[in-house]
């Protein structure tokens, strides 16, 4: 039985991922339920280190990524495979490439780089379908990766996270400066305060017209095609693809809704292909009908949620150590490049870098090193405690001010004398 590990659930939809929920809906479209699987996993659980990934145990290899799944099933389709569309069409190959490169930078903006919809919404869907402990390794690192994604936009301002951590850096280095130079302290509010109209907006509010041309740049060129109907220079594939992406602007419930506005007010048409797909492929909305591993999608983070491709509890724990040693400057760097040359090595001979079998010796030896990198980097930060160089939790702060020089250090002498010479200190 084909086995499809994916992101889990969000947002009434059966996946968070946009690839992860086109290639539920073409599996759901083209192949019989009881031939397959979803596992709700997240890329740490998966040998590909991707996901989609689909196992395929007929042939022992996994495919990663949502074209790759595709033609997999294509050649070697299960007993009640359907597709009737052609394999490779000019025109869906073309709005696919377009929906990865144009449509999935717009998502990244409303869903992950605008930090009161990353906060308010997407985190915690996160949290909820990852177990404990990692939802406080891997959503960080996913944003990160949707913020490089969208970075040639130039809307880095939507983060407004990024811009705080860098100001109250900023205005910490100008407190110690003015501190030691004697100057009064200026209040972080009253420094901090709107100097015109624009800084007092949202930054979605204030960025709002630059936002809808972006999205309308896309969303033109996805409204010259009658999904709905699934014309004739449309695959299967391709419509699966515009509707997960779609979706994701549309069903989410964000705080600064600015992408969702910009469809149901201009594009219609989309927004009902998109509900209309939707009741499709998910009749009940959410893919809680769904062939899951363990039986329903699990949306908690319970014990519950550890599912078959999770590797248990302690596999979750290996997974969590991975994502720590990710983060330690040069060490995490090192660690991804040595993983890279170990995926590179599994390579299968027929070329294809999404297809690779799974080595369970390699992978005992993932665990190992994780468990062993993770280990050094908590006696080093002991030592460092230890050794004086970080304080202890809860310890006093202590601070000296150099004393102001002049007659009023003097006391009330100085404060008369300063008096009668007509200046003050």
């Amino acid at each position: 039985m084909l086995q499809l590990h994916v992101w889990g659930p969000a947002f009434g939809l059966p996946s968070i991922d946009a690839e992860c929920l086109a290639a539920i809906a073409y599996l759901t479209q083209t192949t019989s339920r009881a031939e397959f699987r979803l596992v709700q996993t997240s890329p740490s659980a998966v040998p590909t280190h991707h996901l989609p990934a689909l196992h395929d145990p007929s042939t022992d290899t996994w495919a990663s990524g949502f074209a790759p799944i595709t033609s997999h099933l294509r050649a070697h389709p299960p007993p009640s495979f359907h597709d009737a569309s052609p394999p490779r069409h000019a025109d869906s190959t073309a709005y696919a490439a377009f929906l990865t490169a144009h449509a999935a930078p717009l998502v990244a903006l409303s869903l992950y780089v605008s930090s009161a919809n990353w906060a308010a919404t997407t985190r915690p869907a996160y949290s909820a379908i990852l177990p404990f402990p990692l939802p406080w390794t891997e959503p960080p690192a996913v944003r990160a990766a949707m913020g490089r994604r969208a970075e040639h936009l130039g809307m880095s301002s939507l983060d407004t996270d990024a811009e705080a951590s860098a100001a109250e850096s900023g205005q910490g280095r100008g407190d110690i400066a003015g501190g030691a130079g004697g100057w009064v302290h200026i209040p972080a509010a009253l420094r901090r305060a709107p100097r015109s109209v624009k800084d007092a907006l949202a930054p979605e509010q204030a960025a709002r017209i630059r936002l809808d041309g972006l999205a309308k740049d896309v969303l033109n060129v996805l409204s010259e095609v009658d999904w709905e109907a699934g014309e004739p220079r449309t695959t299967a594939a391709a419509r699966c693809l515009a509707f997960a992406y779609l979706a994701l602007m549309l069903v989410p419930d964000v705080p600064r809704p600015w992408l969702r506005d910009t469809m149901r007010a201009a594009y219609p048409r989309l927004c009902e292909f998109v509900e209309t797909f939707r009741w499709e492929c998910f009749p009940d909305g959410g893919g809680e009908v769904l062939p899951w591993s363990d039986g329903k999608a699990s949306g908690s983070s319970s014990s519950s949620s550890v599912t078959r491709g999770s590797g248990g509890f302690l596999g979750v724990g290996a997974r969590f150590a991975q994502g720590l040693i990710f983060d330690i400057p040069g060490i995490g760097e090192e660690w991804h490049r040595w993983l890279a040359r170990r995926k590179r090595r599994a390579v299968r001979q027929s070329g294809d870098e999404r297809q690779i079998q799974l080595s369970k010796g390699s992978d005992a030896l993932v665990v190992t090193a994780s468990a062993g990198l993770a280990l050094l980097a908590a006696n080093i930060g002991v030592f460092l405690y230890r050794a004086g160089g970080m304080p202890s939790f809860g310890a006093p702060l202590h601070s000296w001010h150099m004393p102001m020089a002049g007659l009023s250090g003097l006391g009330a002498a100085g404060a008369l004398f300063s008096g009668a010479l007509g200046r003050r200190y």
